[in-house]
């Protein structure tokens, strides 16, 4: 809802029925014009990338139901996520991006070229950077 709107989750500078992001984010989801008004202005987007992010709101929007037994398990975010996937791309490619040619692709193809990279941590590595004792 940060990402979607570009404010914070509580902002006491903003009068009381707008202090609170999910409250003033569910209500705006109920009118489409007026949440496209509350969407942060800064995010340029197309027909695709808007239907895009009303998917990605409503799923927000039902994460922060009232009721835990009315939110949706981890499972049914990943998979409504995961098709959004391959439509994603960056927009502006930043020229000083030390990424070089990943920041071009996909982030369903960045993440496939991640996990064919040929680089390991040893157990001990892993042990130390987390500062887990080994067993």
């Amino acid at each position: 809802m940060e990402m979607i709107t570009g404010r914070k989750v509580l902002d006491d500078s903003l009068p009381d029925d707008e202090t609170h992001l999910v409250t003033i984010f569910r209500r705006n989801m109920l009118d489409k014009e007026k949440f496209r008004k509350f969407v942060d202005p800064t995010l340029v987007l197309s027909t695709e990338s808007w239907n895009s992010l009303l998917e990605v709101s409503d799923l927000a929007r039902h994460c922060t139901a009232r009721e835990p037994s009315q939110r949706p398990d981890t499972c049914h975010c990943v998979n409504r996520l995961s098709s959004l996937v391959d439509q994603w791309k960056p927009t502006n490619v930043d020229e000083d991006d030390d990424e070089g040619e990943t920041s071009e692709m996909g982030l369903h193809q960045q993440l496939e070229q991640w996990r064919s990279d040929d680089f390991t941590i040893s157990d001990s590595d892993t042990f130390s950077s987390f500062n887990m004792p080994r067993r």
